[in-house]
């Protein structure tokens, strides 16, 4: 045989045995051609792949100043990392696409060291792969958690996966409300202002698209982009999911299971129209239908 034949021989053995992976990766509909994701969670441009900023178990422990997430088992959690496990929950990237300004169609491209956009005039857009798995404590992966700020709205759409997001805050009138909300593929919700929340992957990988952005109607002191400062606005609510069978269930301290009661449905979400992608919107939408889209989510959860 000849060199050329020897190779394609290799990797055909190779492809069989589920070795390597050329291609068959799940295609995301993220506004721009090409983009997949393989069955690890890796994702794929054009065949490149893309570099994330992992988040691991440890970092549950190191959030909010040092405070760290609520945990079913925050003991459990320590003695796994004391014994080195210390697993990827998930892979964010951030300004996945550029961001966004609201009243063009104009996306705002940065060179790295430049600064990027942070004014309220502006939508960001993230992406999120989570993966399968368990914390120590019965927790499916999980986000860190965090307080949106005051005139912070986030938009979110499932892509591949299961994801179950908790939501807890105050009302308008000042009434706690704790609720939760799956979402499978397609699938959009929209985290009202000033609350917490946060993300488990119940099938995985899951990936999350998201946009942010502020509506506070240039109040002082909001801000579109609010950084990692939004991991240490204030305590997590210390409620949070566990598998159960094929379910879950709710458990946290006896203090905020009776301040907070069990979580509810969350409001309907059914404002964008089946098949329309969250990414299209932000890419390609006029200025008219991104600030239509956004009084439908406020409209949505007018009463959170």
């Amino acid at each position: 045989m000849n060199g050329s034949t020897d190779t394609q021989v290799v990797v055909d053995h190779l492809r069989r045995n589920g070795i390597i992976e050329t291609g068959g990766g799940v295609p995301l509909p993220l506004g721009i051609p090409g983009v997949e994701m393989h069955a690890d969670g890796e994702l794929a441009i054009e065949g490149e792949r893309c570099v994330p900023q992992p988040r691991v178990l440890s970092d549950l422990l190191r959030v909010g100043g040092g405070q760290g997430a609520y945990l079913a088992d925050r003991a459990a959690t320590a003695a796994a990392l004391r014994a080195g496990h210390d697993p990827v929950l998930y892979h964010a990237f951030r300004d996945f696409l550029p961001p966004r300004e609201k009243t063009s169609d104009r996306l705002v491209l940065t060179a790295p060291g430049e600064p990027r956009p942070s004014s309220t005039g502006h939508i960001f857009a993230d992406l999120i792969v989570y993966l399968p798995g368990t914390l120590p404590g019965g927790e499916p992966f999980r986000s860190t958690g965090h307080w949106n700020l005051p005139g912070q709205l986030e938009l979110f759409q499932t892509l591949t996966g299961r994801v179950l997001m908790l939501v807890g805050g105050r009302a308008s009138d000042g009434r706690r409300f704790l609720y939760e909300q799956v979402c499978g593929p397609g699938e959009v919700m929209a985290v009202p202002f000033g609350v917490w929340h946060v993300s488990y992957v119940l099938d995985g990988p899951a990936v999350v698209f998201n946009v942010t952005t502020d509506v506070g109607d240039g109040q002082p002191g909001h801000s579109a982009d609010p950084g990692f400062g939004k991991y240490e606005r204030a305590a997590p609510i210390a409620i949070t999911a566990c598998r159960r069978a094929d379910s879950h269930v709710f458990t946290g301290t006896p203090a905020a299971l009776r301040t907070w009661g069990e979580p509810t449905t969350a409001p309907r979400t059914d404002w964008l129209a089946p098949g329309l992608s969250l990414a299209d919107l932000h890419l390609y939408a006029s200025p008219a239908r991104l600030a239509d889209l956004q009084q439908a989510a406020r409209d949505a959860y007018r009463d959170h």
